[in-house]
C-alpha cells in the first residue's frame, strides 16, 4: 500500500512539473514573466467574420495602460479583466486575418505598464 501511494505521489509530482514547464513555454519572455494565450488557436481565413480574436494574459488589468494594447500593431477593440483580474484584450478578427497567412503566424501582444517598462509577449497560432 505504501509503495502504491509513494508511486502515485511521485508520478503526480512529475506530471505537475511537466505541466508547469509546458505552460511557462507559452508565449512570452520567461524572464519578463508575461504570458499570453490567443484564442482561437486556429484562425480559419475563409470563415465568416464577426468573431473577435481574444488574448488572455497574466498581467493585472490595473497595471497596464489599456489604450496602449496592440496585437502585432492592431489596436485592441476593448479590454477587460478576467475572473482573476488579469488583462484580456479583444481584436477584430477581420483585421487579424489580413496580416496572417497559412500555415501559422506568430502574433505579439505589446503595451505599456503604468509603473514599469513596456511589455511584449508572442504566441504562434495555426492559420488555415
Amino acid at each position: 500500500m505504501k509503495k502504491t501511494l509513494t508511486l502515485t505521489l511521485v508520478v503526480s509530482l512529475v506530471l505537475c512539473l511537466l505541466a508547469v514547464d509546458a505552460y511557462s513555454r507559452r508565449g512570452g519572455d520567461p524572464s519578463d514573466g508575461v504570458v499570453i494565450m490567443i484564442s482561437p488557436r486556429t484562425l480559419v481565413l475563409d470563415s465568416a467574420g464577426g468573431a473577435a480574436v481574444t488574448v488572455h494574459t497574466n498581467l493585472p488589468l490595473g497595471s497596464v495602460d489599456r489604450s496602449s494594447i496592440e496585437l502585432s500593431g492592431i489596436p485592441a477593440l476593448f479590454t477587460f479583466a478576467d475572473d482573476r483580474g488579469n488583462l484580456v484584450a479583444k481584436f477584430d478578427d477581420a483585421v487579424v486575418k489580413s496580416i496572417v497567412a497559412p500555415p501559422e503566424a506568430t502574433l505579439t501582444l505589446t503595451g505599456d505598464r503604468l509603473n514599469g517598462p513596456p511589455f511584449a509577449a508572442s504566441e504562434t497560432i495555426n492559420v488555415r
